[in-house]
């Protein structure tokens, strides 16, 4: 399964992140050996994959599965929007901020789970 990431510069909430993982982890396949996350930042976020990923790796190991973490640039997501199964964008509840790759998921028929709190 191959997941993108993306957040908003004001969002800080490590358990929003650990919720928005538990459902893109939920709709893994049993047949895939992978879950391999693509993170657009901002640092924040991709501090928060990377700590997710970290502790998360001995788990998924044992199940016979991997777990990656990349920093990428969001035009990367863009160009690559094919390859992914899910897309969350995380966000706090005042933000007004829409992510441009949000919509492209969408058009994409990729899964798309928008995280506030």
């Amino acid at each position: 399964m191959i997941v993108a990431i993306q957040g908003t510069d004001d969002f800080n909430d490590y358990n929003v992140l650990i919720r928005a993982m538990g459902v893109a982890l939920s709709g893994m396949k049993p047949e895939d050996r992978y879950f391999y996350i693509y993170s657009a930042g901002p640092s924040k976020v991709n501090s928060f994959v990377s700590e997710f990923c970290n502790l998360s790796e001995r788990g998924m190991k044992a199940r016979g599965k991997k777990i990656k973490f990349h920093k990428v640039p969001a035009s990367w997501i863009e160009e690559n929007i094919h390859e992914f199964n899910y897309f969350a964008f995380l966000s706090t509840a005042n933000s007004s901020k829409k992510s441009k790759l949000v919509a492209i998921a969408e058009l994409n028929n990729i899964e798309v789970g928008i995280f506030k709190y």
